[in-house]
């Protein structure tokens, strides 16, 4: 029950370990407590809810890559609906899997909450029919225009001498909730929901 989950994320919040998660996240410090790569294991997210619901394709692992911080890369891989119904076996040997990724790049706006500005957006194949799809293969990927700092502080209303990338307007952000060596919880500036994610060593290899 999504309530539920909410209620025991919410409790977890007071007992986090970590007095200031975004220590070192700008220097990409490599004691920084967020710097890991969290596999997602719950959310709320409406975004992500739009994702699942496509009739085409399910989702697979879903990733923050924060391993090269300042830079966190969103990555979402996804793979045929229909082998979704197939046997273990079956599915295996036909595997297709597409990777999504999203980079960011993040920046502390606080002791707990992290800015994001967006940089690039690239797919890659990592399998076709069970088979892993070589290097050489394409991987294309698009650089998101950059608005400047004056154009954006008058989209987010604020003065000549703040920063508009550290907007309270600005809702290209999450706050850590949660984070110990195992485990992060974040809630989402926009549209809104938690995040709940588990620390691996890797992205999983698709195939």
């Amino acid at each position: 029950d999504r309530q539920e989950i909410e209620a025991l994320l919410d409790e977890l919040s007071p007992l986090s370990p970590t007095d200031e998660p975004t220590r070192g996240l700008a220097e990409g410090a490599a004691d920084a407590p967020l710097r890991k790569c969290w596999r997602l294991v719950y959310t709320s997210a409406s975004d992500v809810s739009t994702l699942a619901a496509n009739p085409l394709a399910s989702l697979g692992g879903i990733y923050q890559d924060a391993r090269e911080l300042p830079v966190v890369v969103n990555v979402i891989d996804s793979f045929p609906r229909l082998l979704a119904n197939l046997p273990p076996d079956a599915a295996s040997k036909l595997a297709t899997t597409t990777r999504l990724r999203v980079q960011t790049r993040a920046r502390p706006r606080s002791a707990t909450r992290v800015g994001l500005s967006f940089e690039s957006v690239g797919a890659e194949q990592l399998a076709i029919l069970g088979q892993e799809v070589p290097d050489w293969l394409p991987k294309p990927k698009v650089d998101l225009p950059q608005i400047g700092l004056d154009v954006q502080r008058r989209i987010f209303s604020v003065g000549d001498d703040e920063d508009p990338r550290d907007a309270a307007s600005n809702p290209a952000f999450f706050d850590v909730m949660f984070l110990d060596d195992e485990l992060l919880v974040i809630k989402q500036g926009s549209p809104g929901g938690l995040f709940a994610a588990v620390a691996v060593d890797e992205l999983a290899k698709g195939y």
